[in-house]
């Protein structure tokens, strides 16, 4: 029987400011123009600090969390549709593999370092088998191209991807989105926010995703694979005791009871000839197996 995967992450981040001085007016006045920013202004976090998209010396594709809703991305691997350079592809065993601009690293072992790199927050998710909850309730995503490791570390060769989670509200919001398609497909998320006590606010966000076994075996036709059962859930708390002090805890988590894909027989090609000492003993039933047709849903 099949395991389910299960992983817990929680962060937790301390800002105050080291020390502050008084502004003479001719500086306030310097300093005033760059604060104004154009409507529609997009402000990332590229180089770890705020900055307008335009001033970053940095090749890369930011998108807010109604721009990813409208361009169908909902995990990782979708990010193909707006992101140039970009491409994805699972492994014989479901791993996703990432590649940016040509540079990736494929491998079929789950716990691989890969060559583009996936954050949340700044957080990175070394491998890229976590990377499944990353897109769940975000208020933009940021896709960096081209070598990372001055800033995000030596697993981002090729590029790093940056999730940035939708932060806590001072008032109380809340929404949920609910799809259904295909083999009985549901896909259910939801969030709360808003403010839980003096100085501290929280946001939670929660995620399901269902769909019934879509491959049919090509030997057994009674026998379906595929099925998705996938949950993940984030739990954000700001706390403010002052006006210089802030404290930032961040927590995932996700469990994965789906089904991996299975490969589709084409032919039986030994590496080693039967007349050479080769594997002999089912050799006849093997040569004799009816290749898959040309459908992607039947296999075995």
């Amino acid at each position: 029987m099949r395991k389910p995967i299960c992983v817990l992450l929680a962060t937790s981040a301390l800002v105050a400011p080291l020390c502050s001085h008084a502004q003479s007016p001719a500086e306030q006045a310097e300093a005033a123009p760059q604060r104004d920013l154009a409507v529609g202004e997009i402000i990332v976090t590229a180089q770890k600090r705020e900055e307008r998209l335009n001033d970053v010396p940095v090749s890369i594709t930011a998108a807010s969390a109604s721009q990813l809703e409208n361009a169908g991305v909902t995990q990782p691997s979708d990010l193909v549709k707006i992101v140039p350079g970009f491409t994805y592809q699972p492994s014989a065993y479901g791993t996703p593999v990432f590649t940016m601009r040509g540079i990736g690293f494929y491998d079929v072992a789950v716990a691989v370092a890969p060559a583009v790199s996936v954050y949340v927050d700044q957080v990175p998710l070394p491998y890229l088998a976590m990377t499944q909850g990353a897109s769940l309730d975000v208020e933009r995503v940021e896709a960096l191209k081209g070598p990372q490791g001055t800033l995000f570390g030596q697993n981002s060769t090729g590029g790093a991807i940056n999730y940035i989670a939708a932060k806590p509200t001072d008032h109380l919001a809340a929404g949920i989105d609910l799809s259904y398609g295909r083999f009985d497909q549901v896909d259910a998320q939801g969030f709360v926010s808003g403010p839980i006590a003096a100085n501290l606010k929280a946001r939670l966000a929660v995620r399901h995703e269902y769909r019934d076994g879509w491959q049919i075996s090509q030997t057994r036709p009674a026998d379906r694979l595929g099925r998705r059962d996938y949950s993940t859930a984030r739990l954000l708390l700001d706390w403010e005791p002052t006006d210089t002090l802030r404290f930032e805890f961040n927590a995932n988590g996700w469990i994965d009871r789906s089904e991996t894909q299975a490969a589709q027989f084409v032919k039986y090609a030994p590496t080693v000839a039967p007349s050479a000492g080769g594997y002999t003993d089912i050799t006849a039933e093997l040569e004799a197996a009816v290749p898959a047709p040309n459908r992607s849903r039947i296999a075995d």
